[in-house]
């Protein structure tokens, strides 16, 4: 490993259920140093998560399948990003799979 760098798989990382429809791993969690927070969602047929507010940036990259944030549906491919103050109602139809990148953190804005 070239120094400053690190490495997580996926397959590595444990799952986390959220509900019956909704799991999640954390594959980057927040140091001291980087307060950043990369997490993988996966959301099974008829999924809904409700109510979504952000109190800090937050990216979203769909990997597979069709997110729909409650207003819109995006496919595989989408980069969907919130920024501070946002809220979107995160739910899936057919279900979908997406990374969820926090640079700032997930905690209350500062």
């Amino acid at each position: 490993m070239l120094p400053g760098f690190s490495v997580t798989s996926t397959e590595d990382v444990k799952t986390i259920a959220l509900s019956d429809l909704i799991t999640v791993k954390t594959i980057k969690e927040a140091t001291r140093e980087d307060p950043s927070v990369i997490q993988e969602y996966v959301m099974a047929p008829g999924a809904n998560a409700g109510e979504d507010p952000h109190p800090r940036w937050e990216h979203l990259v769909v990997l597979e399948g069709v997110f729909h944030d409650g207003e819109q549906a995006w496919p595989a491919g989408s980069v969907i990003s919130g920024k501070p103050g946002s809220v979107h109602y995160p739910s899936s139809l057919g279900g979908c799979r997406f990374f969820a990148f926090f640079p700032n953190g997930m905690g209350e804005a500062a």
